[in-house]
């Protein structure tokens, strides 16, 4: 059981949250690949990208992309993914079975992104995410499923209570990077988060410490991020996404730990034996748990990357390893 921690002061200021899904009233810089689970599919928002404002739902996403931005996003497994809202909605395109769309910055838009529109196919164009391969007409007649879309829509009603547990659904953890030392009002939120997550009952002083970045850093493990107790963009945003609902913590007891270095042809230890314990799960090789890792194991991670629509390098980083870990929830 993690002590009761001591925290202190960063300034920053509290924004307000609202919306069916989860909600980010701040521009938002994506660094990294960021990983969201829309209604039953994974999107990949790519690194560079930019969002004035995020809103996740059950089986949408709604995006507003700062004028002269732009907003990368994926989908994978043959999985096209429609974009609706402005004259020229967004530019995409489908290689190797995933489906990329490329939203144009206007502040005045919001985009709605719908995944499961229909099967990824080679050459897609502009416009919004229409695909027209015969072949993709059968999965059309799946997207039925979008009139449950005004259901969400009718739920929405329901959200003048989000005002009194938009401090409980999402945390305005401010715009510059947290770490060891920082004091403000965003520590203040990130105290908020941790004792809501994790129970860890930290007194909310607004002073950020070693122990808690001990803290950090092992819940950055968890999800599949770096570990290193630096709270950016991309650690504020898979926390607000938690948050809000919208992402499995990797901590369950059916997750894995694969250690925070890069695994490769070569490698040993513990992480290996999480690596060989997953593919047995998923895969059932039946690998001796040996915490070796061998060129026919690599072999194999470079079809699972590609199957998953990863670069099939044969490298375990940050990337694979969430998409593992995601798989297993």
């Amino acid at each position: 059981m993690i002590k009761k921690l001591k925290l202190g002061f960063l300034v920053a200021v509290l924004s307000l949250f609202v919306g069916v899904g989860s909600a980010y009233a701040i521009n938002l810089t994506y660094s990294d690949y960021t990983d969201l689970s829309i209604g039953g599919y994974t999107l990949t928002i790519y690194p560079t990208s930019y969002a004035t404002s995020l809103v996740t739902k059950s089986s949408t996403v709604d995006v507003v992309v700062p004028t002269s931005s732009t907003f990368t996003i994926a989908s994978h497994n043959n999985i096209a993914v429609s974009a609706s809202g402005g004259t020229d909605a967004s530019s995409n395109a489908c290689s190797a079975n995933t489906n990329t769309l490329t939203i144009p910055g206007d502040s005045a838009i919001t985009y709605t992104l719908t995944p499961g529109t229909g099967v990824c196919s080679s050459g897609g164009g502009g416009g919004g995410g229409g695909y027209s391969a015969p072949a993709a007409t059968p999965a059309v007649s799946a997207t039925p499923a979008t009139p449950a879309t005004p259901t969400v829509t009718s739920a929405t009603p329901a959200t003048p209570a989000t005002p009194a547990t938009s401090s409980v659904n999402a945390y305005n953890f401010g715009t510059t990077t947290l770490k060891n030392g920082s004091r403000g009002e965003a520590v203040k939120e990130l105290q908020r988060f941790l004792n809501a997550k994790l129970n860890l009952g930290l007194a909310i002083d607004g002073a950020l410490g070693p122990k808690t970045i001990a803290v950090i850093k092992q819940w950055q493990s968890d999800n599949g991020l770096v570990a290193d107790g630096l709270i950016g963009a991309k650690t504020k945003a898979m926390m607000n996404a938690q948050a809000a609902g919208t992402v499995v913590a990797t901590s369950s007891v059916n997750a894995y730990n694969f250690g925070t270095t890069t695994l490769k042809n070569g490698s040993r230890g513990e992480a290996v034996k999480e690596l060989q314990r997953f593919l047995n799960a998923k895969l059932n090789l039946g690998l001796a748990i040996d915490g070796a890792l061998g060129p026919k194991t690599i072999a194999v991670i470079k079809q699972w990357q590609e199957d998953n629509g990863l670069v099939p390098d044969g490298l375990i980083g940050a990337k694979t390893k969430a998409m593992m870990n995601a798989s297993v929830n």
